[in-house]
């Protein structure tokens, strides 16, 4: 994985290259801009296990907690200075880079009888993030309805990549030796308590999506902003490493349905500085495929979703391009 410095100057180099190219051709009030940025994630990530192809029923349901995951980054983009005065190319690319410390807890459920009616074995661990990594790539245009509404449409690749590490916590599984058949998951079975890492995981999330945004300026110096995505092309490579057993599942994962919604608050003082408030909630679901252990190979029993809340604060330095003179 490319390291996040030489992202930052292919991001900038490549905006910058976009500014000087459309300015030339008359964009009057267009100009490139770079807005550091800090937020947080709140929500969870799921790795699912099915029993077979055709049905639903879960063998495993590991549930990772992202509580916060706090993290900073970097967007850079083109287009008009303000919408609500011009029509124009927009371009956005932002990479945000997730802090390494506590995200929460680990819930790992598992269904082990045939009828799989009810859980039967529960373990709960401290999780890590070992790595975290959150690009989006878009391009569209903005379309000015009046001096207080503007449309974008755009198209968006989006890029997740989210790790954790499970460590210490506990285990409560039924003991087999007694039972024909495993008895439904109590809390009063008793806990057997780990020390030192347990689970690693992660996911790698592609996605390409188009979106619509709509921004109103009721004053002067300020101005909302909501946004929205759907898309059913979802593609996921994971990978679950059970440090205990020894055993790597590798998982391949296509389609499903991604959602992202998000909302925006824009205060700008001055035409090239800008500061930002947001709020957003993205959200994959149903997606499935296969999983791989060494040489073998299960088809349609692997799933994985995500869902998560985004808060986050920038400020945005513009720098204006050419008037045009044509």
């Amino acid at each position: 994985m490319p390291s996040i410095k030489k992202i930052c100057v292919l991001v900038i180099i490549t905006i910058f290259c976009l500014s000087s190219a459309f300015a030339e051709n008359g964009s009057e009030a267009s100009g490139f801009s770079l807005s550091p940025l800090v937020g947080f994630l709140y929500g969870k990530a799921d790795e699912i296990v099915y029993r077979d192809a055709l049905l639903d029923y879960y063998v495993s349901h590991l549930i990772w907690d992202l509580k916060p995951l706090s993290y900073v980054g970097i967007s850079a983009g083109f287009g008009p200075l303000s919408p609500f005065s011009k029509n124009g190319f927009t371009a956005n690319l932002s990479l945000k880079a997730g802090l390494p410390f506590v995200t929460g807890k680990l819930e790992d459920w598992d269904w082990m009888n045939f009828d799989f009616d009810f859980p039967t074995h529960f373990s709960f661990h401290d999780t890590y993030s070992m790595g975290t990594v959150l690009a989006d790539l878009s391009a569209g245009y903005s379309l000015r309805f009046n001096n207080y509404l503007s449309l974008s449409v755009y198209g968006e690749f989006s890029y997740m990549y989210l790790s954790w590490v499970a460590q210490n916590g506990y285990t409560q599984y039924p003991d087999i030796k007694l039972q024909a058949s495993y008895p439904p998951w109590d809390d009063s079975l008793e806990k057997y308590y780990l020390n030192g890492r347990v689970i690693e995981y992660l996911q790698n999330w592609f996605i390409l999506s188009p979106g619509i945004s709509l921004k109103f300026r009721a004053v002067p110096v300020f101005s909302l902003e909501g946004a929205f995505n759907y898309t059913p092309l979802i593609y996921c490579a994971d990978r679950d490493w059970h440090i205990l057993r020894n055993v790597v599942f590798f998982d391949y994962l296509f389609f499903g349905h991604y959602f992202s919604g998000s909302g925006k608050l824009t205060i700008f003082p001055d035409k090239n500085v800008s500061f930002f408030l947001s709020a957003s909630y993205r959200n994959i679901s149903d997606s499935r495929g296969f999983t791989t252990i060494g040489s073998d190979i299960y088809t349609d029993t692997a799933g994985a979703g995500y869902s998560a809340y985004s808060f986050e604060i920038s400020c945005r330095i513009r720098i204006p391009g050419k008037t045009g003179t044509r």
